[in-house]
């Protein structure tokens, strides 16, 4: 009788050991977990102000060309690109900017460039300046795609002219892309075409695009 009460005993010493202990191991888990959580939650955060200090860039960019552009242009409020009607700049079917767009080109392109470039807060952040070239849907894909294409490296040619004092740096940020028609515009279903006939120029951040999806996934 004796023995089994020791054995008995013996067990409920074991068992609440044995509880203890799963305690003991429930504890440290529930504690990694709430620790793993706070880092990840540091982490976020910091990501999070990383992220805005870099959308602050962005606004911070658009501000300044607002301020020194004015009234000379429409700048997009959202990505601080500027677009010029092909029409001002082109004859129909032709790449040779006119004679007359270049006096109001190189105003506007002269402020354009001393925001992204001739302030260094700014500079330091500017990855790419894109110059695009936008056709209207007359004609084939691929001549509108050629046609895009030299209208585009023409106002390339010509801001290399208007700053040759800083040409080695341009080549360092500038680059001309001709999209054709791949990017009309659109007023309801029907095409916009004298607005479609146009050339755009936008900045692009360093790491922008990831900032952009980082930026869609912790919304």
């Amino acid at each position: 009788m004796e023995e089994l009460e020791d054995i008995q005993d013996n067990f409920w010493i074991s068992y609440a050991d044995l509880m203890a202990g799963l305690l003991f191991i429930f504890i440290l888990v529930v504690g990694a977990i709430i620790l793993k959580h706070s880092y990840m939650t540091e982490e976020l955060t910091q990501t999070r102000k990383e992220i805005q200090n870099l959308t602050g860039v962005k606004e911070q960019v658009i501000k300044g060309l607002k301020n020194k552009l004015g009234d000379k242009i429409k700048i997009d409020p959202k990505t601080g690109s500027i677009s010029i009607s092909g029409d001002i700049l082109f004859d129909q079917g032709e790449y040779k900017l006119k004679d007359n767009a270049k006096q109001e080109l190189k105003t506007v392109l002269n402020d354009y460039l001393e925001v992204l470039l001739y302030d260094k807060e700014i500079k330091k952040h500017i990855d790419r300046i894109i110059i695009e070239g936008h056709t209207n849907s007359d004609g084939s894909y691929l001549y509108n795609l050629e046609l895009s294409q030299k209208r585009a490296l023409e106002v390339m040619h010509f801001i290399f002219k208007l700053k040759p004092d800083i040409e080695q740096e341009l080549r360092k940020y500038i680059t001309a892309s001709g999209r054709s028609y791949a990017d009309r515009i659109m007023v309801g279903n029907k095409e916009d075409k004298f607005a479609s006939r146009r050339i755009e120029i936008k900045f692009r951040l360093k790491n922008d695009e990831a900032i952009n999806e980082i930026s869609r996934l912790l919304r």
